[in-house]
């Protein structure tokens, strides 16, 4: 069994070789183009605010998520603009981190409008589901999140926010990237601020964040980016932690990592 332990072997190298290289799908050229670009600034001023390098690093970050997903659509077609808008917003999450892809969640299945699903029971406009490995979306409400940039309501990051949550806890080549001392911190601090939103005394964020820790987090990543400077002026220890938790910090007016980032 030698032969087939070297053949994996040989395969695996081919396989991170050909995903760290970024360039290519087997039958697809998904270099990025002008027009792909121009995407970017319909995502909100988070690629618009990044230097040069950054934006190339921006870039090849989004190839390296197109190409590493496995895209479906149910009952629409998946196009090159859905792939390339959805990574971006994978993108802008994970992008204070060197080499994130987000691994386990493999799938992305896009709807064209909200749908119901027989495992829940309910309709979604967005999930993410570990146990399935995917993350689904309604391409309309993924849409509508990035229109209006500044109310906090973005489908696409909040369940980008999801899969990084889980992705941090689910055993792969990836996990456990959230210092484990500083996730106890951040954790300290949410279930105050769940509290006080349950009481009815919020600083900032909506109710629907209360829910539980996981919804708390994903709520809170919509505020990081679209409402970042009343983030850090309302939560202001709250917003400190989950800057070195992203490595990232929108509210000081340059996108991208943070002095540090590993």
């Amino acid at each position: 069994m030698a032969w087939l332990a070297i053949a994996l072997l040989l395969w695996a190298a081919t396989r991170v070789f050909s995903r760290l290289s970024g360039l290519y799908q087997p039958g697809e050229e998904i270099r990025l183009t002008a027009s792909d670009r121009a995407l970017f600034l319909l995502q909100g001023g988070f690629y618009q605010a990044l230097s040069p390098q950054g934006k190339a690093r921006f870039e090849h970050r989004v190839v390296e998520l197109v190409y590493e997903k496995d895209w479906e659509g149910h009952g629409l077609e998946v196009t090159r603009e859905m792939k390339v808008r959805i990574a971006a917003a994978l993108a802008q999450l994970t992008f204070g981190f060197n080499d994130l892809l987000l691994l386990h969640f493999r799938r992305i299945t896009i709807h064209p409008d909200a749908y119901g699903t027989s495992r829940t029971g309910r309709r979604h406009i967005g999930e993410a589901v570990p146990g399935l490995r995917g993350l689904a979306f309604s391409w309309k409400h993924f849409v509508e999140g990035f229109s209006n940039p500044g109310d906090a309501l973005n489908v696409g990051l909040h369940e980008a926010a999801h899969a990084l949550w889980f992705e941090n806890m689910i055993p792969n080549g990836e996990y456990d990237f959230l210092p484990s001392g500083l996730l106890a911190l951040w954790k300290r601090s949410a279930s105050e601020e769940m509290e006080r939103i349950r009481s009815g005394r919020s600083r900032l964020f909506r109710a629907y964040a209360a829910t539980n820790e996981a919804e708390f987090f994903a709520v809170a990543v919509e505020y990081f980016f679209e409402q970042p400077v009343q983030y850090r002026e309302r939560l202001p220890e709250l917003y400190a932690c989950m800057c070195k938790l992203l490595r990232q910090d929108p509210a000081s007016g340059a996108a991208g990592p943070v002095a540090g980032a590993g």
